[in-house]
């Protein structure tokens, strides 16, 4: 389970008082699928970086799967390390994250900085290639590939890692609705087939078709909270916090 604890974070340059996120409480269940919706500004992002222990909260702490830190956390501790294992990261242009000259060497990555051996990391990238359909296409440069080629590229990358769960910043903002349906389609796979934990963060709601639970955000703090079924019922109090129906 992911458990967020009094999340607060405030960025350096941020005036007196002014909270990026302030107070905020969330449970994530081990093979959940969550979507984080919000306006831009809403504290989405900040909310995904926190998640994978990028930012550490000014105020509160951050439970990944029993492994604990808050505002007293040191830099060099091993427990940001394995945070950062156990949740997965796609950003909102998957590009940035790409480092291989080939697929399946940017997919072996991230096991080869574990040290594991050579055959653990072949049996990791396989099963990573496998999962997000990317076989054919392992020896293929990266910078050749599509939008939703790119996107499911990253996630191998995160699978390679066996990553518990995903947290997804915008990723799917910038994709065309074939694209995109088809990276959902991906996703719902992964969190039915393999238990992995989504957490999708966007500001459209149509992209929260399979999500089990909704988490809005407005000016930092939680506005709304509940079942999917539930929160995309309410439309015009959706609206009226600068999400997309």
């Amino acid at each position: 389970m992911i458990r967020l604890s009094g999340i607060s974070f405030r960025y350096p340059y941020a005036e007196e008082g002014e909270w990026a996120l302030k107070d905020i409480d969330m449970e994530i269940e081990d093979g959940d699928f969550v979507a984080v919706l919000g306006a831009n500004g809403s504290g989405k992002t900040t909310l995904a970086r926190l998640l994978n222990a990028l930012l550490l909260p000014a105020e509160g702490s951050l439970s990944v799967d029993g492994i604990t830190i808050d505002s007293t956390t040191k830099a060099d501790t091993p427990d940001l390390a394995r945070i950062r294992c156990l949740v997965g990261m796609v950003f909102q242009n998957p590009e940035n994250q790409i480092v291989g000259d080939t697929v399946e060497k940017d997919v072996a990555f991230g096991p080869e900085n574990l040290g594991l051996s050579y055959e653990e990391i072949e049996e990791r990238v396989d099963d990573a290639l496998r999962i997000m359909d990317l076989q054919s296409l392992r020896k293929r440069n990266p910078l050749s590939l599509s939008g939703g080629q790119l996107q499911r590229l990253a996630m191998a990358g995160c699978l390679a890692l066996r990553s518990r769960y995903l947290v997804l910043d915008e990723s799917l903002s910038m994709l065309d609705t074939e694209i995109k349906s088809e990276v959902l389609a991906n996703l719902r796979h992964l969190n039915e087939q393999q238990k992995l934990g989504i957490i999708l963060i966007s500001h459209d709601i149509s992209d929260c078709r399979y999500a089990h639970q909704i988490y809005i955000l407005n000016k930092g703090r939680l506005a709304l909270h509940g079942p999917a079924s539930e929160i995309l019922e309410r439309k015009e109090e959706l609206r009226s916090l600068g999400v997309r129906c």
